[in-house]
């Protein structure tokens, strides 16, 4: 008997397995989305917008953008990709959610805070949702900060490098059905 119970258990977690792999739901664009704070962004100094997946494959590299322009303080501005011949490199779905991360570097040592999110399949899923403000300057090694509180008070898991900071996302669920 205790063998027809743990080949049961092994098949229910098998099939368990495969109608979640079922559930998943591909992620085929992506818009991060840049909410400058408290000052401007200096022209001069692009940004480079990178999605990485077990912190060494690139999913997604969007070059060095915005160079040439001042995000002005309390401005809104979004990336999107597939966008300008840059897509998305590696297939990615929502099953994928923990183990992705954004990593946002910005050139130059001017100040410039910052929040970001990341939505994907037009908007409809929130795969990173609104980081704390951040601030971009003079540039230090990567340090781990403690889950900071982002908005609808999901917990955003943040790395300061100065002008590099990154993201783990967070995959709202009440937002992904």
């Amino acid at each position: 008997m205790l063998k027809y119970l743990t080949v049961g258990a092994v098949a229910g977690v098998l099939l368990l397995g495969s109608f979640q792999a079922a559930f998943a739901t591909n992620i085929a664009d992506l818009v991060i989305e840049i909410n400058t704070k408290d000052d401007d962004k200096d022209k001069g100094e692009p940004i480079n917008f990178q999605i990485l997946k077990d912190d060494k494959i690139v999913v997604y590299d969007s070059g060095w953008h915005f160079g040439n322009w001042v995000l002005k303080e309390n401005s809104y501005q979004h990336l999107r990709a597939p966008w300008a011949g840059r897509k998305i490199i590696v297939p990615i779905t929502t099953d994928d959610c923990s183990k992705l991360k954004l990593r946002v570097e910005k050139m130059g040592d001017n100040s410039w805070k910052a929040a970001f999110q990341v939505r994907g399949n037009e908007r409809q899923l929130t795969l990173l949702s609104e980081t704390p403000t951040v601030l971009f300057g003079k540039g230090h090694p990567i340090v781990p900060e403690k889950p900071l509180d982002g908005r609808k008070d999901a917990k955003v898991t943040h790395w300061d490098g100065g002008t590099v900071h990154i993201f783990q996302f967070n995959c709202l669920p009440g937002d992904n059905k």
